[in-house]
């Protein structure tokens, strides 16, 4: 057959599509790169958008007909993954992503998953007597060195004029925490939930401090916030350059899911969901619901979260030099979506 010819006849089956081939047209101009979408996943609810996006079939929808889940041991491991392009997609508190950033890996961060300033706490047991800052020098507290935890014990101990070295630091993951605390062998956990509900829960504890605010005796209930910890959506920066559409596309989705899961009248709905898919007791989840708060936005407080963790990894010797937030924050997806969401214009391009 000559070109000609095929041309003819590809010309004649457009006309006979009538109006409906333009829009066939459009719908595969618009098709994700990739069908397969692969998540750096967790057991937290800054994964209930995610999951949201599967068990309601938006990414299906979307065009990605396969949708896989990956858990990792540690953050590094998670980045790792990314830049070999085993995931796509990492939801990440923001110290690795930053670390990773200024230590010069090729990562983008699209947007916020959810602002997680009250969701470490500071619980000790009674018989402790921690009712002042200085009281914690008598004590032994379980923290897992390196995470965003360790942010949140320099800030603390900055904002009360603590002596850092004179903290008595047990490295620990979360919920050898909680055992350390019942046996006594530590008398302070400070962690992300679900580890300090379930240590107030089993009572003889009492909360010390969260990321935004003060229980000790003398300041009780004040504002004080020492957490700069949030959930951000991040990816390769070859991901984005050679996927525009498919970023386009789980942006979309992850955007309906987090706006989902802000929405407080489906909070009942969202935790059933979420707690299902992650087989986990309902009711917990339920009870701490409220320490996420799930908002997408680029705004003056995400660079002021970004730059106050990049500021602790230098003071902590854990970076040599600061890269700005904005110099690898990819805003345009999210600026298509919903422009009021975009209110500090990243500086990274593709």
């Amino acid at each position: 057959m000559t070109i000609r010819r095929r041309e003819f006849i590809a010309a004649a089956a457009v006309a006979a599509g009538g109006v409906a081939a333009p829009g066939i047209l459009r719908a595969q101009a618009d098709r994700p790169e990739t069908a397969t979408l692969n998540f750096g996943f967790g057991i937290d609810p800054p994964f209930a958008p995610h999951i949201l996006g599967i068990t309601q079939g938006w990414f299906r929808e979307a065009g990605f007909t396969t949708v896989n889940q990956r858990t990792f041991t540690a953050g590094a491991l998670a980045g790792e993954a990314l830049l070999a392009g085993e995931i796509q997609i990492w939801t990440p508190g923001n110290l690795p992503p930053i670390s990773m950033a200024a230590n010069g890996n090729p990562i983008v961060v699209l947007a916020t998953n959810c602002v997680n300033w009250n969701l470490e706490k500071l619980v000790v047991r009674n018989d402790a007597n921690v009712n002042a800052p200085e009281d914690l020098y008598r004590v032994k507290i379980g923290l897992l060195q390196g995470s965003t935890s360790s942010a949140f014990m320099h800030y603390l101990a900055q904002h009360y004029r603590l002596d850092a070295q004179r903290l008595q630091l047990v490295n620990l993951p979360p919920p050898e925490q909680l055992a350390a605390l019942t046996s006594n062998n530590v008398q302070g956990l400070l962690c992300w939930e679900p580890w300090p509900h379930r240590a107030l829960a089993a009572g003889q504890t009492k909360l010390v401090h969260t990321g935004i605010t003060s229980h000790f005796a003398a300041n009780n209930g004040a504002n004080v916030k020492v957490s700069d910890n949030r959930s951000i959506l991040v990816a390769s920066q070859d991901f984005v350059r050679r996927n525009p559409r498919a970023v386009a596309a789980v942006m979309r989705v992850l955007v309906r899911g987090i706006r989902q899961c802000a929405d407080a009248s489906k909070t009942a709905e969202n935790v059933r969901i979420f707690s299902e898919f992650q087989r986990q007791e309902a009711a917990i989840n339920q009870a701490i619901w409220g320490n996420y708060v799930f908002k997408p936005d680029f705004d003056d407080a995400y660079v002021q979260d970004m730059e106050r963790t990049a500021a602790f990894l230098e003071a902590a010797g854990r970076i040599r030099r600061r890269v700005h937030a904005l110099d690898y924050s990819y805003t345009e997806p999210l600026k298509q979506i919903d422009a009021s969401l975009v209110r500090v214009e990243g500086r990274w391009r593709p």
